[in-house]
């Protein structure tokens, strides 16, 4: 590992995190240091400290990274930091694995206060913004609380999509952003046995297993033909239906909602599937309203280019809210982009490339790895595929190079597949 005033750091091979190698464990995904890899430093040779107020939107891993770069570049201006939540940055990945542990933003956090303190970046807890004008340089927060700036990191993330359909406004019903929602999740489940997921992605199904594992009835609802279709194939998703079935969670495909009740899910075609808690997990919803009413460019998310600079000068955006090609909404995209914001806002000319990571699972007694195109793109594939009790994997390769692979079973070997 790479020592750095004082410290042993290590680059999680999962989720890419860096992080204090003597946590011997990464705190975003907590894997071992047997799937990390020494940090290589960048030097640092162009720095320059000035008095310029950046202002920084957001509590997330984008946020936080741009905060971190800006800083290592320059040690005089002045670094704010707006959150909505009542917590500095935490690990947000950890919230579904953690579900029922009881975690706190504490327990998650991707810095102690100190280290705020120590490099003079000043946050502000449940502050959540409203307005933003790029011609005045200044933001408007709840409570008419106003900040001006002189460079603008936009990086408010995303919420979770909560689909339109009767009574998705429950009080039983939730999505899982913040530490808040899971404590939520908990009081709920304090009164209840039976809880249904809507959604068979990795976060969904992470749920699921830590809601079974508390002792829950637990049933997955998958709306199309196969859980995490995007991401494997029919045979590595076969296996993880057996093991969901093996550890006695319910999972129905093919399941598209058309009602909640107080205490049920209906089903399109008919079904009831009893229900104290709905956990729904389908995606999540950027944050770019206030940007496109700030006259920025705004798609779907707010638009940057490779240096993650907006449509206005002196604005840069990052993370969920901010589009630069395909976004997965993973934790590592979102903290390269920050780090490539804070760079370059804070002079430098640095171009994001975009991460590749893997889909990582863990739970119903065995592992899920998948990285690259499994077999998506229709292309003239060379596939390889060694399936043995308890263990499968597939590679695809294209013109004699890997382009994807999917391990479930002992997933050890994927770690270093596409180093």
């Amino acid at each position: 590992m790479t020592e750095t005033q004082g410290k042993m750091l290590a680059r999680c091979l999962v989720c890419g995190e860096v992080f204090d190698a003597s946590l011997e464990k990464c705190p975003v995904c907590g894997v071992g240091l047997d799937r990390c890899e020494p940090v290589l430093l960048e030097r640092l040779d162009q720095t320059e400290d000035t008095a310029e107020k950046f202002l920084i939107l957001g509590g997330g891993a984008a946020a936080f990274n741009a905060a971190k770069a800006i800083r290592e570049r320059n040690a005089t201006a002045s670094i704010v930091m707006l959150t909505a939540e009542d917590a500095p940055p935490y690990a947000r990945p950890m919230l579904t694995k953690t579900l029922m542990s009881g975690a706190s933003a504490e327990d998650m956090a991707v810095e102690s206060s100190a280290w705020y303190d120590e490099r003079d970046i000043y946050v502000v807890t449940g502050c959540r913004v409203t307005s933003l004008d790029t011609a005045e340089k200044m933001v408007q927060c709840e409570g008419g609380y106003g900040f001006v700036y002189d460079k603008l990191i936009y990086a408010l993330g995303a919420g979770c999509f909560m689909p339109d359909m009767p009574g998705n406004d429950l009080p039983h019903v939730v999505t899982i952003r913040t530490v808040e929602d899971a404590q939520r999740v908990r009081e709920i489940a304090k009164g209840t046995q039976d809880a249904v997921v809507i959604g068979g992605g990795v976060l969904g199904l992470e749920a699921a297993w830590a809601l079974r594992e508390s002792g829950m009835n637990v049933t997955v609802l998958e709306r199309g033909n196969q859980i995490m279709k995007r991401q494997i194939d029919e045979g590595a998703a076969a296996l993880l239906t057996a093991a969901m079935a093996d550890k006695g969670v319910t999972l129905l495909q093919n399941a598209q909602t058309a009602q909640i009740t107080p205490d049920s899910v209906i089903l399109k075609d008919g079904r009831e599937v009893k229900a104290g808690l709905v956990i729904v997990s389908a995606g999540i919803s950027p944050n770019a309203a206030i940007a496109k009413d700030a006259g920025l460019t705004v798609g779907k998310q707010v638009e940057v280019d490779e240096f993650m600079r907006t449509s206005e000068p002196d604005v840069y955006a990052c993370g969920d809210c901010a589009a630069y090609g395909i976004s997965y909404g993973l934790w590592s995209e979102a903290s390269e982009m920050g780090r490539v914001a804070g760079v370059n806002a804070a002079g430098g000319q640095e171009e994001y490339i975009p991460q590749t990571r893997p889909l990582i699972f863990h739970g119903m007694g065995t592992a899920l790895f998948a990285q690259g195109d499994c077999g998506k793109l229709g292309l003239n594939y060379s596939v390889e595929e060694i399936s043995r009790p308890g263990q499968y994997e597939k590679y695809w390769r294209f013109g004699g190079v890997l382009v994807g692979a999917v391990l479930v079973g002992d997933i050890s070997k994927g770690f270093t597949l596409f180093r």
